[in-house]
Formats: C-alpha cells, sequence, structure tokens
C-alpha cells in the first residue's frame, strides 16, 4: 500500500490539447497524485501519464472519462493486485524509486533523549507517511510535495543509547528493502532548549547553598580568631552568594492562548497552548523568547509578545 502507481493514456493527435478534459469516476483506495503534461510520442497520438496513490487492500483505479470537441470516450479503470510488505521493524512507510537523507543533525535534548532533525528527498515516493518507528515522537515540519521529486524536513527524539538512527525502505525499481543511516553525533551537555529540567539542577543548587554557608561560616570563624577583615570580607561575600542563590525564581505571566514552543526558533514545534492567563517560573531568556518552568518538571518556550504586561 501507499506506492505510487503512473497511468499511460494515449489519444489522437488531431485532439488539441485544451480541447480535452480528464473526468475520474468509480476508484476505490487510489488518489491521484499528479498528472504529467502531455508528449507528443510520434505522429498520431498524445501520451499522459497520471500517477495515482494506492491507499488500501483492495484497490481500483478510477474509470477516466476523456472527453473533447468532438466525442467523448471512457476508459474503464482496472482492479490493483496488492499485496502487504513483510517489512522490517525499522521500515520509514516509504515507498519509492530511491530515498536519500540529504541533511541532518543531532542535539542532546535532556539526559534521556537525544533530537534529531533531518532533510529528506524522495523519487516517486509517500514521502508525506514517513516516520521513525522507534521514535518517542516523531513530526514532518515541512513538506514541499513538489512531484516527482520530494522533500521533508523531519524531527525525532531518539532514546539516548541509541548511537546510530537506522531505517529502511522500499525501492520500487528493485523491488526490496533498502537501508539509510548516519550516526547520532551530540554534545556532552544538554541544550538549553530541553523540555525536561535536569533531575540534579535542584540538587547541585542545594548543594551549593550548602558549601557556600559553610565556607561562610568558617572564614567568619577564622575572622574572629585571627581579627582578620580579609576573612571576614571574604565570608560577608560567602553569605550573600549562598543568599542569592537561595532568592526564588522571578515569575511571568502569559497571555490567554499563547503558544508554548519546544525550542526557541521561528519554525519549532508548539508544544502546547497556554488556554488561560496564568504564571510561570521564568529560567531563562534568549532571542525574543522565555524559557517558562511548566508542571511536571518540563520546560517550554515563550514568545516575549505572548508574556501579560501587568
Amino acid at each position: 500500500m501507499r506506492q505510487i502507481v503512473p497511468v499511460t493514456i494515449r489519444y489522437l493527435n488531431s485532439d488539441a490539447e485544451n480541447n480535452v478534459s480528464f473526468t475520474f469516476i468509480n476508484e476505490q483506495n487510489v488518489s491521484l497524485r499528479a498528472m504529467q503534461e502531455s508528449l507528443i510520442q510520434d505522429e498520431l497520438y498524445h501520451y499522459k501519464t497520471l500517477y495515482f496513490k494506492i491507499l488500501g487492500m483492495h484497490a481500483k483505479l478510477p474509470d477516466i472519462i476523456l472527453t473533447t470537441q468532438n466525442y467523448t470516450a471512457t476508459l474503464q479503470g482496472l482492479p490493483l493486485q496488492v499485496n502487504n510488505l513483510n517489512y522490517p521493524r525499522d521500515f520509514c512507510n516509504v515507498l519509492a524509486k530511491n530515498l536519500h537523507i540529504t541533511q541532518h543533525k543531532s542535539v542532546q535534548f535532556n539526559q534521556h533523549v537525544n533530537l534529531v532533525v533531518m532533510k529528506l528527498e524522495g523519487n516517486m515516493s509517500n514521502l508525506e507517511d514517513f516516520a521513525i518507528p522507534y521514535a518517542q515522537k516523531g513530526e514532518i515540519k515541512e513538506i514541499n510535495k513538489s512531484f516527482p521529486v520530494a522533500q521533508i524536513i523531519y524531527y525525532a527524539f531518539i532514546p539516548a543509547d541509541i548511537n546510530e538512527l537506522k531505517m529502511s525502505y522500499f525501492n520500487t525499481d528493485k523491488r526490496e528493502f533498502q537501508k539509510l543511516s548516519f550516526p547520532i553525533k551530540v554534545k556532552d551537555e544538554i541544550v538549553s532548549t530541553q523540555s525536561d529540567i535536569n533531575p540534579a539542577e535542584d540538587k547541585n543548587k542545594t548543594l551549593k547553598i550548602t558549601i557556600f554557608v559553610t565556607l561562610g561560616v568558617v572564614l567568619l570563624l577564622l575572622a574572629f580568631w585571627l581579627r582578620s577583615i580579609f576573612n571576614a570580607l571574604l565570608a560577608l561575600l560567602a553569605f550573600f552568594y549562598a543568599g542569592y542563590l537561595s532568592m526564588p525564581m522571578q515569575r511571568v505571566c502569559l497571555k490567554e492562548n499563547s503558544k508554548i514552543y519546544i525550542l526557541p526558533t521561528k519554525n519549532s514545534t508548539i508544544f502546547r497552548i497556554n488556554h488561560h492567563r496564568q504564571k510561570y517560573i521564568k529560567l531563562n531568556e534568549v532571542s525574543g523568547y522565555v524559557k517558562i518552568e511548566l508542571e511536571n518538571n518540563k520546560v517550554g518556550w515563550v514568545k516575549y509578545e505572548d508574556l501579560c504586561q501587568n
């Protein structure tokens, strides 16, 4: 299923192209994907190729009504023999003459998941059905359905223990599954655009406060014992920094029906919609976006313009 199949119609040259129309009726589990311009192959005939996408097991090509100024003819659609593929576990749902990964990039999203973005190009393909089966979440962000070559930009959240992204597609020319792959290379640190707050953050913050308070007490005792103004100043600085770390986070108000994004970028995926005016803890601010803390240790990015003024 989902394969693109061509159907070529031949008609007389005497019927001017502008005076020929096509009507499709009685199709079953197929849809018209594209219609090629007519090409004159010989002195007698035009040839027009139509491309249909198979949508289900019991498929039938449409009856094609060809109408000119002089006559109307009907071509009876034929049933198609559709077989289920015994596909591998990493099958990406694509059947194509060829499929290529033209670009890809990977970043660490949190301690458990990497974010992988890729651009793919398929010839005579159902690229709109592309998906990585083992991704925790995946989505087509952009699609160019030009024919016969289509392109998509796809992102996927891949478990961090997977070091190589592997997939297979069905090559319709060779009638076999073919493999595509690339290594997932990410930096060691967690990117600031993650949607899960690092569970160690709060523990590290508490540890820092404890260390600086302890250091301040020790320096203060030394200042009294040695009668050292320098140690007293260092103690005050340690207490000041511990107090700064323990200060409550700044809160921001988000407007009703504002969009919360996964990343602080123009084409980022919408994480959720803020249905009610609500306050959130502000974590960071980058290029017109504000990073906020959501429930269940999740975070998201909102546009600065979506913050309440009051």
